[in-house]
């Protein structure tokens, strides 16, 4: 081999660390070792071929060919752990930065659940003031839709109330967005219930036939009203019932102070004995009965009656029998009248009976059905059957009268009338004045 080839021999190994750098930058550990590998055998291949004057040239070019792949070797490494460290560094970096945007959306989440719990809060703190201020069901019952808005976050919901004079008959106070179905009347929800045989006594989450809440109102361990609710897609149903359960506690209390301060306005205008209106309601109906007449052009009926022989009764067997027959005839004449109409206690044992939008024939015979089950009535005194009557007078608005005055002598005449004719009978004012 001439000293040409030796010179091209040296340069192409000379180029090997060059390209042994190139292939491995920048972290490509495997290609610089490989090219020092390389470097080394053509080096050690390259003695046999070339000439004994270029023995020294091949032996400094080897020796700065394996120098240079050897550094270029550890610039590589050194670069490789500077860039791992750096790609740790970054990574770390990364996963803190994650977990910093992580924490900050865990922040958001539980501030949006605080503002939410706060809303919650002053809403049940609205309602129970707002309850405590009620004072009847109309006064409760925006408050009340308002507070299951805001706190139960619910848009289709009813609410049943015991009603005023029953134990088990269920009337609606609230009834929003629901028009059909399970929760649209106290008689589907029952029914609903007993069909899957649920107890009514319980709160039950419902997911059929639709997602649902029932839950029972207690006062006292007394059933008072009931809550049902549609449950939206954002709730869970079993949360929403718990949620629930605590939230018609605070109702149970508005609505025992709603019922007291009833019994206690009621107790102010009834009678004690009898349960009917004291003579005082009684006045100021029958004046606003006689204005409504002559506004809208209507009738009423005014009904007047009278215990028959009522002194000889209490002289014969005593007064607590005279108020065990006049309490006994103020149940008969309650449940004997329709909720439009009006009884009271005119004074004595005398009673009073308005009957508004109510025809002669109708008013006839609902008179003789009072004193038919008066008369058929049996009060037990001391083991011995004891039986008492009525006498009923009858006068009409505006026939017979056209002021308020007028109307009770009217009926007033008429009672004397059945009474002077024999007791125990009906009479009509207009008779009385055809036969006169």
């Amino acid at each position: 081999m001439n000293l040409f080839d030796g010179d091209l021999l040296a340069g192409g190994l000379a180029l090997v660390p060059a390209f042994a750098l190139w292939g491995a930058w920048p972290r490509r550990r495997w290609m610089s070792w490989a090219g020092a590998i390389v470097c080394f055998l053509l080096w050690g291949a390259g003695f046999a071929h070339v000439s004994a004057a270029a023995v020294a040239l091949w032996v400094g070019v080897g020796a700065w060919s394996m120098l240079a792949c050897l550094y270029a070797a550890y610039v590589v490494e050194r670069n490789a752990a500077e860039y791992g460290r750096l790609s740790a560094m970054l990574e770390g970096r990364s996963q803190k930065r994650g977990a910093l945007q992580a924490q900050v959306a865990g922040s958001r989440g539980k501030s949006r659940e605080i503002e939410t719990e706060q809303r919650e809060v002053l809403a049940l703190y609205g309602m129970v003031k707002g309850l405590s201020e009620s004072l009847t069901w109309n006064d409760l019952r925006p408050k009340l839709e308002l507070a299951v808005q805001q706190y139960l976050r619910v848009e289709e919901f009813a609410l049943y109330v015991v009603a005023a004079r029953a134990q088990d008959d269920m009337q609606p106070l609230l009834r929003r967005r629901i028009s059909a179905g399970v929760g649209a009347s106290w008689e589907a929800l029952q029914r609903c219930l007993q069909e899957r045989k649920l107890a009514l006594t319980s709160a039950h989450a419902l997911t059929k036939p639709e997602r649902a809440i029932a839950v029972p109102i207690f006062d006292a361990k007394r059933l008072v009203g009931y809550f049902y609710a549609r449950v939206p897609d954002a709730l869970e149903p079993e949360a929403l019932k718990t949620k629930a359960v605590g939230f018609v506690e605070e109702m149970a209390f508005a609505f025992r102070r709603i019922r007291l301060f009833q019994e206690v306005e009621e107790l102010s205008q009834t009678d004690g004995l009898t349960g009917v209106y004291r003579r005082a309601m009684f006045d100021e109906r029958l004046r606003e009965e006689v204005v409504r007449a002559k506004t809208f052009r209507t009738t009423f009926c005014l009904m007047m009656l009278d215990i028959d022989h009522f002194k000889e009764l209490n002289d014969s067997y005593g007064h607590p029998f005279g108020d065990q027959v006049l309490r006994r005839i103020g149940e008969i004449l309650r449940a004997s009248v329709y909720e439009t109409d009006f009884v009271a206690r005119y004074g004595g044992e005398e009673f009073a009976v308005l009957l508004p939008r109510a025809d002669v024939v109708g008013v006839m015979r609902k008179a003789e059905a009072l004193r038919k089950a008066v008369e058929d009535e049996v009060f037990d005194q001391a083991g011995s059957p004891v039986r008492t009557a009525v006498s009923i007078g009858i006068a009409h608005f505006p026939r017979d009268a056209d002021s308020v005055e007028t109307i009770v002598s009217q009926a007033d005449q008429a009672l004397y009338h059945a009474k002077e004719s024999g007791r125990n009978r009906v009479i009509d004012i207009s008779v009385v004045r055809k036969d006169a």
